[in-house]
Order: C-alpha cells, then sequence, then structure tokens
C-alpha cells in the first residue's frame, strides 16, 4: 500500500470534493474512491434492515454482504446482497442516516478494511471526511476544500432539483448545517485539517482552476 500513491480529499459537505476527486481521477487514471458511500451505505442498511451498530458480529455479518467493485472509469461503486445499490445511497435522509451511524466506532474500524482494499496500482483519490487524518495518514498529498454554506447550498440544490426532486434551498441549507456541526463534534474521527493538508476554498473558484492547482501540488 505504501508503494501505490494516495490523493486523499478531506473537506465540507458539497464543498466540491468529489467532483474534483473524479476529474483527478480521468487525470492521472487512479481509482476513485468516495468514501461517504460506505457510511451511506450503512445508513440504508439502517433503514432498511434490523441492525445492531453497537455489535461486532452484526458488523461482521454486513461487511461480508458489502462488496467494492470498480466501474469501467474505475469509480467503486457499491454491491450490496450482489445487487449494486450505489444510486440510491444519495438521497438527503441517507445522509442523515450515514451521519448517525459514522458514530460507532465498530462501523468507522470495520469499514477502514474495506477503504484499504482500495488502494491499487497505478494510484487511488480517496474522497471523505478522514481521508487525511485517519485513514490514509501517509497519503502523498491532502487536500482540505471548504466553501461558504450559501454556495454548498446551492450547488446541492441544483443537483437534487437536476435529479427530479423537489426540495427547498432553505431546507437544504438548513441540512448542511447540521451535518457540519455532526461532522465537526463527533468524538470519533471528526472532519478536521490535517497538519500537512493544503487548503482550498472552492466558493469563488470553479473546477478547472482547481485540478490545475491540485496537479501543479501532486508534481511538486
Amino acid at each position: 500500500m505504501i508503494q501505490v500513491p494516495v490523493i486523499a480529499i478531506d473537506g465540507d459537505a458539497s464543498s466540491g470534493k468529489t467532483s474534483i476527486s473524479k476529474m483527478l481521477s480521468k487525470e492521472l487514471g487512479f481509482y476513485f474512491l468516495d468514501s461517504g458511500i460506505l457510511y451511506r451505505t450503512m445508513g440504508y442498511i439502517k433503514v432498511n434492515e434490523n441492525v445492531k451498530f453497537d455489535s461486532s458480529h452484526d458488523i461482521n455479518d454486513i461487511l461480508s454482504r458489502i462488496k467494492l467493485i470498480p466501474d469501467k472509469e474505475k469509480y467503486f461503486r457499491v454491491n450490496f446482497n450482489n445487487i449494486d445499490i450505489t444510486n440510491q445511497l444519495y438521497t438527503e435522509d441517507i445522509g442523515q442516516q450515514a451521519s448517525i451511524v459514522s458514530q460507532y466506532s465498530l462501523v468507522r474500524e470495520a469499514l477502514l478494511v474495506l477503504q484499504h482494499s482500495c488502494v491499487s496500482k497505478p494510484g487511488l483519490i480517496a474522497n471523505g471526511r478522514d481521508m487525511g487524518t485517519k485513514v490514509f495518514p501517509g497519503a502523498k498529498l491532502k487536500i482540505f476544500m471548504t466553501a461558504s454554506i450559501e454556495v454548498r447550498a446551492e450547488r446541492r440544490y441544483r443537483e437534487l432539483i437536476a435529479s427530479g426532486l423537489d426540495v427547498k434551498l432553505t431546507d437544504i441549507q438548513n441540512k448542511i448545517a447540521e451535518r457540519d456541526d455532526s461532522d465537526k463534534n463527533r468524538d470519533i474521527s471528526p472532519l478536521k485539517l490535517a497538519s500537512d493538508a493544503h487548503i482550498i476554498d472552492s466558493t469563488d473558484l470553479n473546477l478547472e482552476t482547481i485540478l490545475d492547482k491540485i496537479l501543479e501540488l501532486y508534481n511538486i
């Protein structure tokens, strides 16, 4: 794992980290892991199955039924019970459940195994909230993405509207604020800046500019 380069991209919800991670994956030919889908998977399971998230037995049973499979673009997707559930994981409700489930230490420790299994040549773009601090502390490059909450809410609102959902901007902003508070103040692996991370504020930057900046940092 040490010999395979990892770029860890952490940051606030809707700060642009997923979009820029996909662009980096394409540019460098690296695999892409959105670690948030693992917690969203747990949130999905919380809604649909009777599971005790403080039980090692239950957590191990769940993990045995989860498989991460890269698609043709090298993006890891989630199979649960041999069914691809990835497209069902991006609702606001599942996101809220994911934030709750992520507070269980057994869940976070168990998912480390899945995340580490994604490290493959030629490299990995690891996107999340504790990639640089907890999951891949030895990553070759660490980026922390942020943006104003107003801009982040607007981005998420446009995404949901485009997908056909009927949502209100004020509701989205309130949910993002709640998610920020939960992520930054939880006891286990809170969202925080790694000491060697580069901060990128995407409020007034386009993705192409951010991509160029990260590639410059990677090649230093």
